[in-house]
């Protein structure tokens, strides 16, 4: 109830508030502030080794479905080329100074990335490292995601070994030192090859190059030289498609046997002209990563390394629910 008197010295009207009514106005102010200074959501950074690709997008569609639904947005950001190194570190940066609230991180090298990483903790930001170890150890802002490459390794030889019925000579391309995955994928590839399949000889060995062409000018050269091969594995998503290249130049795209590794080349694997590749479940990979972000954001994670299964996709599975699953592409927003 308010009142209204009259002030006979000073010819005025004074206007007196019950209590009761003052207090809610006083909330009522309060409340408008609060919804005026509501804060935005929070951005979680994801910079995989490069986008636009078949190997990486459906990272993009993994942790944008997570970051959807607890309220996080997602900045997504990559190098044009998957072996920017120096871009990579530049995104990392930017993205830190920009104030994202974590950062979720493809390596494209293993030895590059350790400092930049560390003066990323060093500010307490959290980091979710997808692909591959660093060599930091997991710690309360630290987690890794990573492809099983022991796992691929051996999926890699049995497949060998069951296309060639456990005879016949190999070469290895797109041997990486640079990055620590690929290089267990390889050890684990040829232990497994030498101890189930003794009849399958390693007869030439190509370290990875940088680029598609260059990955194609080096099987060009096997496939020049004067042994003979029976089947190539690809270590790697460049050497994959350099090779299935050389090999339509020469003509010997059904002779020679490709198993291959990280999605890119699809139609190929339909017609035979690749016999078989193992992939990586990036469309998973970016989903737990983005729920471990989610979690040490919220202080309520501590440390985790998790391991993701790879599949090998066959002319026969090619079209199936699993692989579609994996191969999503479906990062938007749905309307």
């Amino acid at each position: 109830m308010i009142e209204r008197r009259r002030d006979s010295h000073r010819n005025r009207r004074i206007v007196i508030c019950e209590p009761s009514k003052l207090f809610a106005g006083v909330l009522l102010l309060v409340s408008l502030s609060v919804v005026g200074c509501k804060r935005a959501p929070l951005t979680v950074a994801v910079i995989p080794r490069t986008s636009g690709t078949a190997l990486w997008e459906p990272e993009h569609a993994g942790a944008a479905a997570v970051a959807r639904s607890v309220g996080l947005n997602l900045y997504w950001n990559a190098p044009m080329r998957d072996d920017d190194t120096q871009t990579q570190i530049s995104l990392i940066e930017k993205s830190v100074d920009r104030g994202v609230a974590g950062i979720i991180v493809s390596p494209i090298q293993t030895l590059p990335l350790r400092t930049p990483i560390r003066r990323v903790l060093a500010r307490d930001v959290p980091v979710v490292v997808i692909g591959t170890e660093l060599g930091i150890p997991t710690g309360p802002k630290l987690g890794y995601v990573l492809n099983d490459e022991q796992a691929g390794g051996r999926i890699a030889a049995r497949r060998i070994g069951l296309i060639l019925q456990g005879e016949g000579k190999i070469a290895i391309v797109g041997i990486g030192p640079e990055l620590k995955s690929n290089t267990v994928r390889e050890r684990s590839f040829e232990t497994t090859l030498s101890r189930e399949f003794p009849g399958i000889r390693v007869v030439a060995r190509r370290l990875g190059l940088a680029s598609v062409p260059q990955e194609q000018h080096n099987a060009e050269e096997l496939l020049a030289g004067s042994e003979s091969l029976d089947a190539i594995v690809a270590l790697s998503l460049a050497s994959t498609r350099g090779t299935y290249y050389a090999l339509v130049e020469f003509g010997k795209v059904h002779s020679i046997k490709v198993v291959g590794f990280d999605q890119d080349l699809i139609p190929p694997i339909r017609d035979g002209g690749i016999d078989s590749v193992v992939v990586q479940n990036t469309f998973e990979m970016g989903r737990i990563a983005m729920e471990l972000m989610n979690h040490e954001i919220h202080g309520t994670s501590g440390s985790a390394e998790i391991n993701v299964e790879p599949v090998l996709m066959t002319r026969e599975n090619v079209d199936s629910a699993e692989i579609r699953q994996i191969l999503n592409l479906s990062w938007w927003s749905p309307q």
